[in-house]
């Protein structure tokens, strides 16, 4: 289960409450952890309560946004035990039988609770502890070759960062960090609001892009979205024009690093003539283009490029304390590439 916390952080934050529960309540069978069973309780209840709290104090990268009974291997009306436990939607098969034993192995063979609990609580420990060295020395490592750093070179470095597997999340930050890096410098921004990046998970259920400026009377004023891999065609676009169509809105950038960012250039024709009319009929400049194209446009108003590469680096260490979206593999890349700079010059 420790192994695989990134991708199913629930899980183990469930077996918290679980295991809180037997402790505090011997006699409660811990497997049924709805009130629908009979003799069940609330697990959902006290995760809210107690162990969602203290994993987002103690372990935040490890925490659930809101409650682990949210998703579906947690929330479904099926009892975790060794019969009924075979139907949870767990699709790694190690990882469910993991799970479903540790309840079979303390209300079954009445193993301690409580050894269970501390030596999860030390497996997190000595993982947050590893997060914390590598996040120490991406921030105080050197950048080699930086005298030479250019505008080509960096869009080469985020290029290179960005074919990093499971990378969404990635230009998302890049982005986020020239923002901060000239919001301030710019006068189209005097008066207005950077909201903090959030996780990315969330973000369109919660606001309307990846990136939101909002004016000081907290009125939206420029929106980002941005899509990895993926083309830019006409439904991204409908997508665009529902989210704000009862918004009063300044700009939209819906960018991606798929390459030449449209499939044909018959698509983008089309896309064009689609943005000219929302233009003339709602007055929102909506604007579609490559993320390391913006960049590019966006890092000649930088006067000093490390400031951008510093920027970015110090995002995705505070971005990987948070959640487990930014793994340590992306951060272990990116030092790699910092290191090997010089040879792109």
């Amino acid at each position: 289960m420790i192994n695989n916390i990134e991708s199913n952080k629930s899980l183990v934050s469930a077996l918290t409450t679980s295991l809180l529960k037997k402790i505090t309540t011997s006699q409660q069978d811990v497997r049924l952890h709805r009130t629908d069973f009979i003799n069940g309780y609330s697990a959902r209840s006290l995760d809210t309560r107690i162990a969602s709290p203290f994993f987002k104090d103690k372990f935040p990268k490890y925490a659930n946004k809101e409650s682990a009974f949210l998703t579906l291997a947690t929330r479904e009306d099926i009892k975790w035990t060794k019969e009924d436990g075979k139907n949870l939607k767990i699709r790694n098969r190690k990882l469910k039988e993991s799970f479903i034993n540790i309840f079979d192995q303390t209300e079954t063979f009445k193993q301690s609770p409580e050894e269970y609990l501390v030596y999860l609580f030390f497996c997190l420990i000595k993982l947050s502890e590893k997060n914390k060295n590598l996040f120490y020395k991406t921030a105080h490592q050197q950048t080699c070759g930086i005298e030479n750093l250019n505008i080509n070179i960096i869009l080469s470095m985020l290029d290179r960062h960005f074919q990093t597997k499971k990378s969404s999340r990635l230009p998302v930050i890049a982005i986020y960090s020239i923002y901060e890096v000239l919001f301030d410098k710019l006068d189209r921004y005097k008066s207005k609001n950077l909201i903090p990046l959030q996780v990315h998970t969330s973000s369109d259920k919660h606001g309307f892009g990846d990136i939101e400026i909002y004016t000081k009377g907290i009125k939206p004023f420029e929106i980002v979205e941005i899509k990895h891999n993926i083309p830019i065609d006409e439904y991204l676009i409908f997508d665009v024009i529902k989210k704000i169509s009862k918004v009063d809105l300044d700009r939209y950038y819906i960018l991606t690093t798929f390459q030449n960012s449209f499939r044909t250039d018959i698509e983008e024709k089309k896309i064009s003539d689609i943005i000219l009319n929302i233009k003339k009929e709602k007055g929102i400049d909506i604007i579609a283009n490559g993320v390391l194209t913006t960049l590019k446009y966006y890092l000649r108003f930088v006067d000093n490029c490390t400031d951008f590469l510093r920027q970015y680096t110090e995002n995705l260490i505070r971005d990987a304390e948070i959640s487990t979206e930014i793994k340590g593999f992306h951060i272990e890349e990116w030092n790699k590439i910092r290191n090997n700079l010089q040879y792109m010059v």
